[in-house]
This record gives C-alpha cells, sequence and structure tokens, in this order.
C-alpha cells in the first residue's frame, strides 16, 4: 500500500559501499527552485563529501593486480604517501567551480599515468642537475618519454590509493575571478570595471575538496629489456619530483609533495607472495596439498628446534600414516619418504615397528 506522504524534500544520501567519485561529480543537490546556488550551497557540498572515502577491500586488490602486472614486466612499484593535502583535476567542470579527478571504478581521487610522466619529465627538463648539458638532457628525454615519432622506453602506470583516503574541504580566494573568468572578452574596460585585473577587488571564497592523507602506489616499468637497466635512475627521478616539486595541483603552495613509505611496499609485496602461493596450492591435488601442509609443518618445527612427540605435527604424520594407503602410488611415496624424516627427526618412540610397517605399506 503506498502511503500519501510527500517525498519531494527527501534528500538521497550516499551509502556505505557507494563510489563517492561518482556521487561527487553527477550529483551535486544544493540547487535552488530556479537553478541557482545558494550562498552555503558550495560549502555545504564540499563539507558533506569531505570524509573517508574508498573500500579497503577493492583498493587492495587493485593494488596487488597492478604491483603484479608492475612485477611481470621486470617494472618496479613502490608506495608513497603524502606530506600535506594533495589535489589533481581541479579544472574539471563541477557547479563548485573545482573538480577533483576521481577513480571511475574505485571512487577515489588519483593521479593519472599521464601525469605521473608529466612530473618525471618536468623534473629531468628542468630541475635534474645530474645532467649536464642540454644535448645530454633532451637526450634523456627523448629516450624516457618518447617524441611525436616514437614512445619513450618506460610505461608509466596510474598511481593508485592502496587504502581508504580521507578527504578534507580547502578554500581558495581569488580577487579577481571576473578577469579569470572573462578577461579575455572585455570590449570596454571603462564599462566592465569587474572584469579588469586590479587591487580594490574583493576576494571570494570558493571552496574545494582536496585529499587530507593518502598512500599511493607508483609504478614504472621498462618497455623493452634494453631500457631496463635505465629504471633505477627514472625512478629516482620520480622520487625526487615527488619530494621537491609535487603531484598534481597547487604544487607552489605546498599540495602535493610525497615521500616513500617502505613498509607499505613490503607489506604489499608480501600480499602477493602469499596469493601467488595460494594460486599454487589451488593447482596441486588434495593428497599434494596434504603433503605440502605436512612439509611445511616440518620445517617451521625445525626452524624453530621443536622435538614435541605428543605435539600437531606427529599427530597430523600419524593421521596421513592411515588415509596415505588410498592415495595414488606416486603421492603414497612421497608421504613415506616425509614421514620417515619427520620420524627421524623427532624420534621413533616406543612404536618403531609399528610405523617402520606402516611406511613399507605405504611403498608398497
Amino acid at each position: 500500500m503506498n502511503m500519501p506522504l510527500y517525498r519531494c524534500d527527501l534528500q538521497p544520501v550516499l551509502g556505505d559501499a557507494g563510489n563517492r567519485g561518482l556521487w561527487y561529480s553527477r550529483f551535486f543537490n544544493s540547487y535552488a527552485g530556479d537553478w541557482t546556488i545558494p550562498d552555503d550551497g558550495k560549502r555545504q557540498w564540499v563539507s558533506d563529501n569531505a570524509k573517508r572515502t574508498g573500500q579497503q577491500e577493492m583498493l587492495q586488490m587493485a593494488a596487488l593486480r597492478q604491483l603484479n602486472l608492475i612485477t611481470a614486466l621486470n617494472g618496479r612499484g613502490s608506495v608513497f604517501k603524502t606530506d600535506w593535502h594533495f589535489a589533481t583535476g581541479l579544472g574539471l567542470p563541477h557547479p563548485v567551480e573545482n573538480g577533483l579527478a576521481w577513480h571511475h571504478t574505485l571512487g577515489v581521487p588519483y593521479l593519472a599515468g599521464s601525469g605521473v610522466k608529466g612530473l618525471v619529465k618536468a623534473w629531468v627538463e628542468v630541475w635534474d642537475e645530474s645532467q649536464s648539458d642540454d644535448e645530454t638532457r633532451k637526450k634523456r628525454c627523448d629516450d624516457w618519454f618518447g617524441t611525436t615519432e616514437k614512445a619513450g622506453n618506460f610505461i608509466f602506470f596510474d598511481a593508485l590509493p592502496i587504502e581508504p583516503v580521507l578527504l578534507t574541504p580547502d578554500v581558495m580566494t581569488p580577487h579577481m575571478a571576473k578577469w579569470y573568468e572573462q578577461g579575455g572578452k572585455i570590449s570596454d574596460w571603462q564599462k566592465e570595471p569587474d572584469k579588469v585585473p586590479a587591487d580594490w577587488h574583493a576576494p571570494v571564497p570558493v571552496p574545494f575538496l582536496v585529499v587530507k592523507e593518502a598512500k599511493l602506489l607508483f609504478g614504472i616499468a621498462p618497455r623493452t629489456e634494453k631500457s631496463a637497466d635505465q629504471l633505477p635512475k627514472v625512478f629516482e627521478a620520480l622520487k625526487q619530483a615527488l619530494d621537491w616539486l609535487g603531484a598534481g595541483a597547487k604544487t607552489a603552495v605546498g599540495y602535493g609533495r610525497m615521500v616513500e613509505d617502505p613498509s607499505k611496499t613490503a607489506h604489499l609485496t608480501e600480499e602477493i607472495s602469499k596469493v601467488a602461493a595460494k594460486a599454487e596450492i589451488s593447482k596441486l591435488s588434495p593428497e599434494q596439498q596434504e603433503l605440502r601442509a605436512l612439509h611445511e609443518r616440518f620445517a617451521a618445527d625445525q626452524k624453530r628446534g621443536a622435538r614435541e612427540a605428543g605435539g600437531e605435527l606427529i599427530g597430523k604424520t600419524n593421521q596421513l600414516l592411515k588415509e596415505g594407503l588410498n592415495w595414488p602410488v606416486a603421492d603414497r611415496q612421497a608421504l613415506a619418504t616425509l614421514v620417515e624424516a619427520i620420524f627421524s627427526y623427532i624420534g621413533w618412540g616406543n612404536k618403531k615397528k609399528e610405523r617402520k610397517e606402516k611406511i613399507a605399506a605405504l611403498r608398497g
């Protein structure tokens, strides 16, 4: 039954698993009835979206896939964390006058690979003091980044957040907004003083959304094997550019500076190893999986010097001595060899004869 209740004043709300990038870019809802924006509309919209965004599991999966690809291409990936605010895509159209570059599927701000490439190229062209002359500098730029005739020797990947990103509101106060917007269309400056650049104009606060805290995965890979030896220099240029120049917009006031986070990089690398190990295990038969698990448990006990006659290792070994009789021949042989090594290490105990017979039965 439909209740006769008014719903026109209900405001839509983004769910916990929603795409904030899509929401922020396409669902601005602060318009008045005549499609004008109230004085506080822009500030309120920015403030409402200034929160931690992104789903941890999705972000980590995307980062692992990308790092896996970079590694497969003999490249290098590393995590960098923001030193202060970060913003990119401010020139994108938006009702609040400043946009933000959002990843379409992850729903978080990111830095496109083209932006990463441009940042490194700017560092090499202008600030890199390791190049002694302009000719050497130009050759490096052509080799690394390419020309209109050929592609560069390196692939620059999108810089993706590896965990939810914290957003915060910020304000810019342009003194000559009309000049920036319509300065090129002035027909008579005496009749249009509001469009003329001058110090009598009052600043107009403009709210915008920025990243306050983020950890992003940057990646670079050589396009060919011949250029692989240059990868350390390219990555060093990236580190210097992020440290000294900053990425994205408003770098002149300190935005976009980032520093490397080795611990997060190591964590991602470890997670990739775990995923790869699970994938390898899934390819094994159930018997081979049992063998692998028993071998890993045995190796762990050896590493810590444990010899527990009544421990988990012996319990699992005795269990497989019974179950293994129905295994394929090759797996029975491998199990017999492993069980013999385990008892030789821990001790045969007072059931040595019985255990020897069971091992012999496995071998057929």
